[in-house]
C-alpha cells in the first residue's frame, strides 16, 4: 500500500513539474524557433508542429493512466464514465444554469464550424479580427488543416484527462483540505500556464480552462466537456483558407508586424 502511494506522490509531483514548467518553458522556445522559420519562408513547420504536440499529449495522457492502473485507480476516477450530474455539491438550479450554458456553447461551436467552412462572408469577417502575432499558427494548406483536425481531437481528449481529470482526482488525494473550488482554481491556472506561448490570448485559453473545469463538475464525467474542447479547437479549423485575401499576404508578413 506504501509503495502504492509513494508512487502515485512521485508521479504526480512529475507530472505537476512538467505542466507547470516544461511546458511554459518549452512552448516558449519552440513558438519562438517556429516563428523564426515561417518568418524565413518555411511553413512546413506547421504541420510538424500540430502532430508533435499532439504526439506527446498522446504520450503523457497514457503515462498517466498507467500510472493510474499500477496504483490501483479506475477510470470513473478521472472522469471517464458516463454523465451523472452533480447534484451534491452543486445547487440544482446552478446545475440547470451550467447544463444550459453548455448547450448552447455546444451548438454556438458547431455552428461557427459551419459557418466559417461555407459562409465565405462570415469567415472573412472572422478572419480579420484576428491579431496578427497570432495568425502564424493557423492551418491554411490542406496538410495543415487535417494536421490540425487530429490535434484538436487530440487536445480535446488528451488535455481533458490531464487539466480536469488526474488534476481534479490526484490533488484531491494528496491535499484532503482542497474543497471543488480550490480544484477548479488550480486546475484552471495551470491550463493556462501551459497555454502561455500564444502571449495576452492566454487569458482566453485560462477563460476557457475555467468554463471547461465547470463543466466536469456539473456534469460528473469528462465526456461531454471533451466534446466540447474539440468543437472548440474545430472553429479554427477553416478560419483561413490558401487562396483567400485575407491569407494572402505571407505568414512571414504577419510575424514581422507582431
Amino acid at each position: 500500500m506504501d509503495t502504492e502511494i509513494n508512487f502515485f506522490l512521485i508521479t504526480f509531483i512529475v507530472f505537476i513539474i512538467i505542466l507547470t514548467v516544461y511546458y511554459p518553458i518549452s512552448g516558449h522556445k519552440t513558438v519562438k524557433k517556429l516563428k523564426a522559420r515561417i518568418a524565413s519562408g518555411d511553413n512546413s513547420v506547421k504541420t510538424k508542429f500540430y502532430y508533435g504536440t499532439a504526439l506527446w499529449s498522446w504520450g503523457l495522457s497514457i503515462a498517466i493512466i498507467i500510472s493510474l492502473i499500477i496504483s490501483n485507480a479506475s477510470m470513473k476516477a478521472i472522469g471517464i464514465r458516463w454523465i451523472d450530474f452533480n447534484t451534491y455539491s452543486v445547487p440544482k438550479w446552478i446545475t440547470y444554469v451550467i447544463v444550459g450554458f453548455y448547450c448552447i456553447h455546444l451548438i454556438f461551436n458547431l455552428y461557427s464550424i459551419v459557418l466559417f467552412k461555407f459562409n465565405e462572408k462570415s469567415r472573412i469577417k472572422a478572419a480579420k479580427s484576428v491579431p496578427n502575432h497570432l495568425k502564424w499558427i493557423f492551418p491554411i494548406s490542406k496538410k495543415e488543416k487535417q494536421a490540425w483536425t487530429f490535434t484538436s481531437i487530440t487536445a480535446g481528449i488528451t488535455e481533458e484527462i490531464m487539466y480536469r481529470g488526474y488534476l481534479f482526482f490526484a490533488l484531491k488525494i494528496i491535499f484532503l483540505q482542497l474543497n471543488v473550488i480550490h480544484l477548479l482554481v488550480i486546475s484552471t491556472l495551470i491550463f493556462g500556464l501551459g497555454h502561455i506561448y500564444l502571449g495576452k490570448e492566454v487569458i482566453k485559453s485560462t477563460l476557457l480552462g475555467l468554463f471547461f473545469g465547470v463543466y466536469y463538475i456539473v456534469f460528473g464525467s469528462l465526456i461531454p466537456v471533451i466534446i466540447i474542447h474539440i468543437a472548440q479547437d474545430l472553429v479554427l479549423r477553416d478560419m483561413f483558407k490558401s487562396n483567400s485575401k485575407e491569407s494572402s499576404d505571407s505568414n512571414a508578413e504577419n510575424i514581422t508586424k507582431s
